[in-house]
């Protein structure tokens, strides 16, 4: 079974017309995977059910965003109130969850017992999987879109420059000047988010951890925001295949993020401690693959920046 179901112990503490159930949808998961815990109730359509609020009660497990509510009308008057939670887990182990209580009608509480989530190592096959990196085999050369041609450009700037010079004419009129600031570009938002990291020497502190996630984060929006791949909410594996799928990676960048990536794994998910030198590596790694995919236009303006 796919899902592990808990239903109330014993049925006589149920009201009448009322049933109630927990489940765990997988209930045993490597660690690199994401699995569902649902509370579950069916009960008339005027009365007032009320569930638990689970936060820091689900093992010490993490939660992936907001858990999501949904209420249903069911056949005979009846409706069923659903509460999922998305949990995230890091480190393999046996996570109990509390039991859930329920209200309602304000005044009537029930009880239901919470299996245990079992967070398990990678098998063999999954771990071979994690590491492995398929090789682009398509060609490196892509014929570029509209948007990265330099005539494209050109003609773009050569209008906005007449544009902008009629709406200074006519404010000069108003002594008023409004100055236009375009957003900032995803190599510049990387650019400012990597100095702000290395600012706060967490190597020389021996702060790993928090290093690696935000390290990882900047490559990653970055990644989305430049080439529109879904890097931030992707496994290592699953950005890495779609990384090589998509074309527009050369190989050579698709084998320093597989590199890049896998090794933030083993710090994250596998309790590896890296070196003073291991973390600046890193950092110069995020650095090079940025300073390469800056568009040639801008290559200049950008690393001057």
């Amino acid at each position: 079974m796919n899902a592990l179901l808990f239903l109330l112990a014993a049925a006589s503490a149920l009201p009448e017309g009322v049933d109630a159930w927990v489940s765990v949808d997988p209930p045993v998961i490597p660690f690199h995977r994401q699995t569902a815990f649902s509370i579950a109730v069916e009960a008339p359509e005027g009365m007032e059910v009320e569930l638990p609020r689970m936060v820091g009660k689900i093992g010490g497990l993490d939660i992936y965003g907001e858990p999501a509510f949904t209420t249903e009308p069911l056949d005979g008057g009846r409706k069923r109130i659903t509460q999922t939670y998305v949990l995230d887990p890091i480190f393999a182990g046996v996570y109990p969850i509390e039991p859930v209580t329920i209200t309602l009608n304000k005044t009537e509480s029930i009880q239901i017992p919470a299996p245990a989530i079992q967070i398990r190592e990678l098998t063999e096959a999954e771990e071979a999987e994690a590491m492995k990196f398929v090789p682009n085999a398509g060609p490196t050369d892509i014929e570029r879109s509209l948007v990265q041609r330099w005539e494209v450009w050109v003609i773009a700037a050569l209008a906005a420059a007449a544009v902008l010079f009629a709406l200074l004419w006519y404010l000069r009129k108003k002594r008023f000047v409004k100055r236009l600031v375009p957003p900032p570009s995803p190599w510049d938002i990387a650019y400012a988010r990597l100095r702000e990291l290395d600012a706060k020497k967490w190597p020389q502190a021996g702060r790993y951890q928090p290093y690696y996630v935000e390290l990882s984060s900047i490559l990653r929006h970055y990644i989305e925001d430049r080439f529109t791949l879904h890097a931030p909410e992707r496994t290592t594996p699953e950005f890495l295949t779609e990384a090589s799928s998509s074309g527009l990676l050369s190989e050579d960048h698709q084998m320093l993020l597989g590199h890049f990536l896998r090794h933030c794994d083993r710090v994250k998910f596998a309790m590896f401690e890296p070196t003073i030198g291991d973390m600046e590596r890193s950092f110069s790694e995020v650095l090079r693959f940025v300073d390469e995919t800056v568009p040639t236009p801008a290559t200049g303006e950008a690393r001057a920046a």
